[in-house]
């Protein structure tokens, strides 16, 4: 790719890190609280919006978010313990995040049921319960004010928004990041809600930040790509490689459909479900029971269900379809896909009357995208390349299933800079050698523990209330803090 030479940054970076996501804030706080400060974030939006899905920040999360700045972990913490049921146009994009218990808190749980309304498994919904269990809590707060409280922990200059790298590029000591500014917004048809109304998502105009900086390029000695499961660095760096297969994320093999208001449901409706499912939760998820399904059970359909205000139900559909099958599809169609799907699997006629009902205008969808972490070229590095590093969805972007996608970006934001911080204090920005073994030293540790969390989240709805618990051991109840100080 030619790069314009105009607009250059004369300032080298230590560090330059591209997405200004939670991962991508919280590598930066890293950083600046070890006393480096010659670094900066670069963003693609144009602007910061309220935006975004409802984020469940895990004991692992926390647990790395406390090591990253105990400043950073109370703040969000007190965020989180602040946030409000979400309003019905915000999607439940995490398996743990959707309605929240209502003040004062309760101890309440989120039940996994199969379709005769048996509990399977449960998840608690409440901070003390996962705290007693693990030595943190859970906490839920919206993707924008988890990014603005950790973006508002570092100095404005530092995070610059209308910077939309399109490129990295070794230059002699250095990496140039080239960017393309003041262009329209693209969607990323990996990350993205599809909606049948453009206006479905509510825009915050009161925090609007953007950058009136004149430099289109930059220099750094370090690059981490922060920048999400499409990521440009990520392209860049496999693209006419051993690995350009996986430049691109690779399809899961399940979809989201969704409705989250549907207003005016039959009383017999409600009653029924209330009855035999919800049974006073606001919250429940369903699903064929292993023991009574004949059809290979990772490939059935669950749905999320949500007990709204008097009449009012909303769901979310995780379905195995083929990709072909949502794009360019009405409103009207894909109700008519979620029904067929749920007749296949055999669930109850009280379900497919409940998604005819959906409102074509709030019907939202999405394909849920994988990066692999099983990727293996001859012992070659994977999530780095000389000065550049992915972390997060960039190096391990998955489904939303297990709620992990922010908790382990955190594990990785912790990880990564405490290696970046060692380089830096051995004077070793110019040593690739050191430099390479920092990151090589990141992606073991790190990826063999990503292979686990992503077998994890695809075959978790199998799970018995056992084996979930078992998970939930390994994952949260690790010394986190003593594992990422012994890198």
């Amino acid at each position: 790719m030619s790069v314009k030479q105009d607009f250059i940054s004369p300032q080298v970076y230590d560090v330059l890190i591209v997405g200004a996501g939670p991962v991508g804030l919280a590598t930066a706080i890293a950083l600046y609280r070890r006393s480096i400060k010659n670094i900066l974030v670069i963003d693609r939006a144009s602007e910061f919006r309220r935006v975004g899905q409802v984020i469940d920040l895990l004991p692992n999360g926390l647990k790395s978010l406390k090591y990253i700045d105990e400043l950073a972990y109370n703040k969000v913490k007190e965020a989180g313990f602040e946030f409000r049921t979400p309003p019905s146009h915000n999607h439940p994009d995490d398996k743990d995040s959707a309605i929240e218990p209502e003040k004062p808190p309760q101890k309440r749980a989120w039940h996994h049921k199969n379709l005769q309304g048996k509990i399977i498994r449960s998840i608690p919904l409440d901070f003390e319960t996962w705290f007693d269990r693990y030595g943190e809590g859970r906490v839920s707060l919206s993707w924008f004010d988890l990014q603005t409280t950790l973006r508002n922990l570092l100095p404005s200059e530092i995070v610059r928004a209308n910077h939309r790298c399109v490129n990295v590029a070794e230059d002699g000591t250095w990496m140039q990041i080239s960017c393309d500014r003041n262009s329209a917004p693209a969607t990323n048809p990996f990350a993205h809600w599809e909606m049948q109304k453009t206006d479905a998502i509510a825009i915050d105009s009161t925090d609007k930040v953007t950058s009136d900086s004149p430099e289109k390029n930059f220099r750094a000695k370090l690059v981490v790509a922060a920048d999400g499961i499409n990521s440009t660095i990520r392209q860049v760096l496999y693209n006419n490689s051993d690995l350009s297969q996986w430049a691109k994320p690779q399809y899961s093999g399940f979809c989201a459909i969704g409705c989250l208001q549907i207003d005016s449901v039959p009383d017999e409706i409600i009653q029924k479900l209330e009855n035999k499912y919800f049974q006073g939760d606001r919250l429940i998820t369903l699903y064929q029971d292993p023991t009574q399904s004949d059809s290979q059970y990772l490939e059935q359909p669950r749905i999320i269900l949500i007990r709204q205000q008097e009449n009012t139900l909303g769901y979310l559909l995780h379905a195995p379809i083929s990709l072909d099958s949502l794009p360019n599809k009405s409103a009207k169609e894909k109700i008519e896909l979620a029904v067929n799907v749920l007749e296949k699997a055999n669930f109850p006629l009280i379900f497919i009357r409940l998604i005819k009902l959906s409102n074509p205008e709030t019907l939202f969808s999405r394909p849920y995208y994988i990066h692999p972490t099983t990727i293996s070229i001859d012992s070659k590095p994977v999530w780095s390349s000389r000065r550049v590093v992915l972390v997060g969805d960039a190096a391990h972007g998955m489904p939303p299933f297990a709620a992990q996608g922010v908790n382990q970006g955190f594990e990785d934001a912790a990880s990564i800079a405490t290696l970046i911080a060692k380089i830096i204090d051995n004077n070793a920005l110019d040593n690739e050698k050191a430099i390479a073994n920092e990151f090589s030293k990141y992606e073991q540790i790190r990826r063999s523990f990503m292979m686990k969390i992503q077998e994890a989240t695809m075959k978790n709805h199998v799970w018995s209330q056992q084996q979930w618990e078992d998970y939930s051991e390994m994952v949260y109840s690790r010394n986190l803090q003593q594992l990422i100080s012994n890198l």
